[in-house]
């Protein structure tokens, strides 16, 4: 046959590329969603051929909108779609990489009421943390102009003002105190690993931001894990609020920290694979062996923890709070995870430099049920952030009163 789709003769780079994304979802799509991709194919071929009907060769951007909603309305929110840029960027995320462009190593937030941008987030090793800045800090003017008071204007606003070079003076306001702090940006790693701050109450909090980072990630956490224990610490928070995920064998190891043995059956269209941690080794199993993959200076935490989860907590860091919530009742403060922890993907990068992400397989445990898709916490609980601007993080505050309370019934028994 000749012609498979109406509008084939008229080929060009836009119908190509919409070819080349529904070939690779048909190969490898394997998650839980009932839309039939032909069917998708079909109305989005349409879609394209009426953009492209005045184009001799339809330009490949033309396809961007089109495969976005067609990926879209598969209803999975595993399998996304990438323009060249966003696709780049995310690559250099999960490999750890550089930044493409100078920047101070924070995570900002819009807080409506509020004025200037929120710092929810400093990464270790960056300009930001070595100028003092903290989470909850209020960044409200550059170099002594203040920050739009359009809410959407005011990241761009910051990122122009970042890419001169030079060094920039940020006014910051700390709760009810106002100073200013000079900052270099730079270029910074990506690569976003866990950290512990140990508080004089006996808790030790450790913070996870991601799980991207192949036998980084893992073995880190047990280190850090270690290192609570020799500080006598009583009880721990595991911090995953935003933590979007990564790496399945990272939250595996890390959650072998906690847990006995940690294990995922991930079962796509064809076949299934094993794999877990138990014993210090992280490993595939195949032929009914496990193959050890790489070993860590296993520890194991026995003492209270509780974990914070929030809506953008997702993929891994769902399946890493699975493992403690199941393993050995952790309880859990926040919010309904995103609803992406039943399943695993992998990222295909397209011939125009664009990509998908796309998911293969489901989630098993060793019964072969299925996970659910999303974490329910034992305690909901939303981040407040008027409160953490004035210094308050509300949902650390009622972990670290629970673990209290914990600790206070395990020394009364």
């Amino acid at each position: 046959m000749l012609v498979i789709w109406a509008g084939l003769g008229l080929a060009s780079p836009a119908q190509d590329l919409l070819g080349e994304v529904s070939r690779l979802l048909a190969d490898y799509y394997g998650g839980f969603s009932q839309v039939r991709l032909q069917e998708l194919r079909q109305k989005y071929q349409g879609e394209l051929e009426k953009i492209c009907a005045q184009e001799v060769a339809c330009p490949v951007n033309k396809a961007y909108t089109v495969i976005g909603s067609l990926v879209a309305e598969i209803g999975d929110r595993h399998t996304r779609y990438f323009t060249p840029e966003d696709y780049a960027e995310i690559q250099r995320r999960l490999a750890g990489s550089s930044s493409n462009r100078p920047q101070l190593g924070v995570q900002l937030q819009v807080v409506p009421g509020l004025e200037g941008l929120l710092v929810v987030e400093v990464m270790t090793g960056t300009p930001a943390e070595e100028a003092g800045l903290r989470r909850g800090d209020r960044i409200l003017a550059v170099n002594g102009e203040a920050l739009p008071q359009a809410e959407a204007e005011r990241n761009n606003f910051l990122r122009e003002r970042l890419s001169t070079g030079g060094p920039i003076r940020l006014t910051i306001q700390r709760a009810q105190q106002r100073f200013e702090v000079e900052v270099q940006p730079r270029i910074i790693s990506l690569r976003q690993l866990p950290s512990l701050s140990l508080r004089s109450d006996g808790v030790a909090v450790l913070r996870i931001p991601s799980f991207s980072g192949y036998q980084q990630v893992g073995p880190r956490i047990h280190e850090l894990v270690r290192q609570a224990q020799a500080a006598g610490a009583r009880g721990m928070v595991i911090d995953l609020r935003n933590n979007g995920g990564g790496v399945l064998s990272e939250c595996l190891v890390g959650a072998g920290a906690f847990v006995e043995e940690t294990y995922r059956r991930l079962q796509d269209n064809l076949r299934a694979s094993e794999q877990g941690y138990k014993d210090g080794y992280y490993y595939f199993r195949s032929g009914g062996r496990d193959r050890p993959q790489y070993e860590v200076q296993a520890v194991r935490w026995t003492a209270p923890v509780v974990v914070l989860v929030n809506e953008r907590t997702a993929s891994c860091a769902e399946y890493f709070t699975f493992d403690l919530q199941e393993g050995r009742q952790a309880p859990v403060i926040g919010q309904p995870t995103a609803g992406v922890g039943n399943t695993a993907t992998i990222f295909l990068r397209l011939s125009d430099g664009s990509g998908l992400q796309v998911t293969t397989s489901r989630a098993q445990r060793k019964d072969g049920s299925f996970y659910p898709d999303r974490v329910t916490p034992s305690v909901s609980f939303s981040d407040d952030f008027q409160a953490l601007a004035e210094g308050r993080d509300l949902m650390l505050e009622k972990a670290v009163e629970l673990l209290m309370e914990v600790n206070t019934g395990i020394e009364q028994e």
